[in-house]
């Protein structure tokens, strides 16, 4: 849903931003501007982005770190935090700037911000794919081994854990409560 949101929010204003002399008759007669409307919905988006980054994106980059065992998941939450995250930031704004620089405004640059937008969105998708992928490897690693070193029969067992999530594991036949 968080997609969604973001991607009709995202249509919305770039189309108040670029078609805005086609939408002025229709804006007006809700008694606004395209460029006041397109700050609305700028304002909305900012708000489910930033409320869904805190409900739902943080704590999926958390679980990213649950398959790693102690070391390696205080050395990558450090590399993130410290320098993956900022350098994302920095970047984005590296790419905005030489844009407003070569086209001379916000408006002129805001179609080809738009395709570095959907550029990264594809991105982002990949990755998360390409994590899922990987994430799945390593637990279906994790079951085989814990089986294999139960001798007997293991079943698996399941519960909601803290924060609503899922727990599992693998437990011996003979150790059922």
């Amino acid at each position: 849903e968080f997609r969604r949101v973001l991607f009709v929010t995202g249509i919305a204003f770039f189309s108040l931003v670029l078609f805005s002399e086609a939408l002025t008759p229709s804006i007006a007669a809700l008694g606004m501007t395209p460029l006041f409307a397109a700050v609305l919905v700028g304002a909305a988006q900012n708000i489910f982005s930033k409320s869904s980054k805190y409900s739902l994106f943080d704590p999926c980059k958390e679980m990213a770190y649950i398959p790693l065992d102690q070391e390696t998941k205080v050395k990558g939450k450090a590399a993130i935090d410290v320098v993956c995250n900022p350098l994302g930031k920095s970047g984005g704004a590296l790419i905005q700037q030489f844009l407003i620089l070569g086209f001379g405004s916000l408006s002129a640059s805001t179609p080809y911000l738009a395709v570095f937008l959907f550029g990264i969105i594809a991105l982002w998708i990949k990755a998360s794919l390409s994590l899922n992928e990987q994430f799945t490897e390593v637990t279906k690693e994790e079951i085989k081994s814990e089986m294999a070193e139960s001798e007997g029969e293991v079943k698996i067992e399941s519960k909601v854990g803290e924060g609503g999530f899922v727990d599992g594991e693998v437990v011996p036949k003979d150790k059922e409560n």
